[in-house]
């Protein structure tokens, strides 16, 4: 038994230590069927961000092309699950354009799962997924659940973009 243990011992040290790791990474986005993300999009925020993700210039900022550069940064996720949720307003500047407008929250429209697939839509949609960050792995309505446990207001989640080093 005790040589059984000796054995095993290693083994159980690497599950430990790399099934977070694995569990963290989550899945891939390529692998995501992101329709239902297109759908919630097409029917909830086409209006503002367009059909092609470039929103309104200097009313409503684009998602296509910009998108990325947010998710690039440590925090990210968790700011950009918020502004969903939450909503975001205050003065912000995009590819040297000015926007000062507000984004609606959608949290009480929303369950999780919604706001993840729309995210994950998003995310790939307009070729953003081709400047996504290597690994970069879809949103979960776990993530969602995780963030609007914290609920925040539209001043809060401009506080997040700030801290981000985003203008």
């Amino acid at each position: 038994m005790k040589r059984l243990v000796k054995l095993l011992a290693p083994v159980l040290l690497a599950v430990l230590v790399l099934v977070p790791v694995v569990i963290a990474q989550g899945t891939p986005i390529a692998e995501v069927d992101t329709s239902a993300g297109e759908t919630i999009f097409n029917s909830n925020c086409m209006a503002c961000h367009q059909t092609n993700g470039q929103g309104i210039p200097g009313a409503f900022p684009p998602l296509a092309g910009h998108l990325p550069d947010v998710l690039a940064l440590d925090g990210s996720r968790e700011y950009v699950i918020d502004v969903v949720l939450y909503g975001l307003q205050g003065a912000v500047n995009i590819n040297g354009m000015a926007y000062n407008s507000v984004m609606t929250p959608w949290g009480a429209m929303f369950d999780d799962q919604q706001v993840a697939d729309v995210l994950n839509y998003a995310a790939v949609a307009w070729d953003n997924g081709a400047a996504l960050p290597e690994g970069f792995a879809a949103f979960t309505a776990d993530e969602v659940a995780a963030q609007r446990a914290t609920p925040l207001d539209a001043a809060g989640v401009y506080a997040k973009r700030q801290a981000l080093g985003l203008e």
